[in-house]
Formats: structure tokens, sequence, C-alpha cells
């Protein structure tokens, strides 16, 4: 069994998303971006992609995603991505996770995700089912013996946190820069705005980076231009920032 990522943590902490409360809201019909198709995918079946994790500039373990392949679920193809991490915060909170999305092979929307986590001693498998159709995501919470199921309503699309930030769906190009586009978490609606295309010294000369600033929160994006995997996120956090570099 695997333990709770930092990234899951401060996500499901700052935006309330995924399992963190069973409370619903009522479905509404708006123009919220999807992610398009997995022509998209940065990266190849097989290969691993790695970040550092930052607690106030120390750091605190690591993340990769990797690109596990095609697999068949109620008889449709799913994409399937796993996302995994090993993190340590203050030699007191370790925290790991391991967790499979799969992803609809044409909007990449996801349509369910398996994470076994472990948080201050305690083993967790959560199941999350999502019906885009309708707009809902269904949570099931099985902790030692106890098993705990709840509905959460949504207007669809219903996003991922991960997916979105590691795969986002926005257009980057300069004509959309100072746009802002909405997504829909299952329990949170977040913006997401092109802020600018900034240029940065690096060791190979000038590289252009587009800067993405969300809301709530204030977190950033940044994107070299021509990719789409972020090189750079920063999360607001309680006591401090967490900056998650790709290595």
């Amino acid at each position: 069994m695997k333990k709770k990522s930092l990234l899951f943590l401060f996500f499901n902490f700052v935006f309330l998303i995924n399992s963190a409360s069973c409370i619903s809201s009522p479905i509404r019909k708006e123009p919220i971006q999807t992610l398009g198709s997995k022509e998209n995918l940065p990266f190849q079946i097989g290969k691993k992609v790695s970040y550092g994790v930052k607690f106030n500039g120390i750091n605190v373990g690591k993340i990769n995603l990797e690109y596990l392949g095609r697999d068949i679920f109620d008889k449709e193809s799913r994409d399937v991505i796993q996302f995994s991490s090993n993190v340590k915060i203050l030699a007191i909170f370790e925290i790991e996770s391991q967790e499979k999305i799969h992803l609809d092979i044409n909007t990449y929307l996801p349509s369910r995700v398996e994470r076994d986590v472990k948080f201050l001693g305690r083993e967790e498998s959560i199941l999350e089912e999502y019906n885009q159709k309708e707009g809902w995501v269904r949570v099931t919470n099985t902790r030692a013996k106890f098993t705990e199921q709840r509905l959460i309503q949504r207007a669809p699309p219903i996003h991922n946190s991960i997916i979105l930030f590691f795969l986002h769906p926005i257009d980057l190009k300069e004509n959309n820069i100072g746009k802002t586009f909405e997504f829909n978490l299952p329990l949170q609606k977040i913006s997401v705005k092109i802020k600018e295309l900034r240029k940065i010294a690096a060791t190979k000369g000038v590289e252009e980076f587009y800067l993405l600033e969300g809301s709530p929160r204030k977190f950033l994006i940044w994107i070299k231009k021509g990719q789409r995997l972020p090189q750079r996120l920063e999360l607001p956090v309680f006591l401090g920032k967490v900056v998650i570099l790709k290595i």
C-alpha cells in the first residue's frame, strides 16, 4: 500500500477536490474547457517524467509521471497515466502515493482513478468513478474494514487535478495571453489565466516560458514555449510554499 502524495495532499487541501468532502453542488451547464486528444501526450509508453519537490526551498521528495499505455475497462479503451511520489516534510510527515488515472482516449477527461494512500500511519484506498455525461463522481473510500461511498454532482466536463495541472488543456499561444480559462474539479471550480510570455536567461541562451496564474490561492505554472509539460509549479500552502520542478 502506497502513501499519500504531497501534490495530492495540497491539491485536496487547497482546492477541496477529489474525496475531500461529500457536499454536492448543483449541476450547471457551462462552457468549460476539455483536454483534447491523446496526440498532446508529451511522453511515450514506459517513459517516466520526474519532478523534484521543495517546501520553503528545502528538498523534500520526488514525483513521477508515467504513461502505462492503453487498457480496456467497461468495454471501452482508456489511456492510463500513473502518478507516484515519495515526500517527507520536516522529518515528520512521510507521505507517498501511487495512483492510476484512466482517461477517455478522445477527450482525455478522467473516467476512473485508483489511488492507494497512507498518511500519518493511516492506510486508505480511494476509487473515483467519473460520469462525464450525467455530471457526477462516485468516490469510494476504504480504510481497514470500513468503506464509505458518496456521490458528488458537478457540471461536466469534470477534470482530475493531476491531469489538469500536468497535461493542461489550455491552448498556449501568444494571442491567448491575458485570457482566462475555467475548469471544474469534483468540488471546486478553478480559473487559469495565461499571464505572460517571459524571456528567461538559461545555460543554452534565452528561453521563453508561458506563465499561467490560477485562482483561488494564486498558484503559478511555468511552461516552456513549444512544450506541454510544466517546468515549474508553485503552490502557496500553510506555513510556506511548495515548488515542484521538472528534473
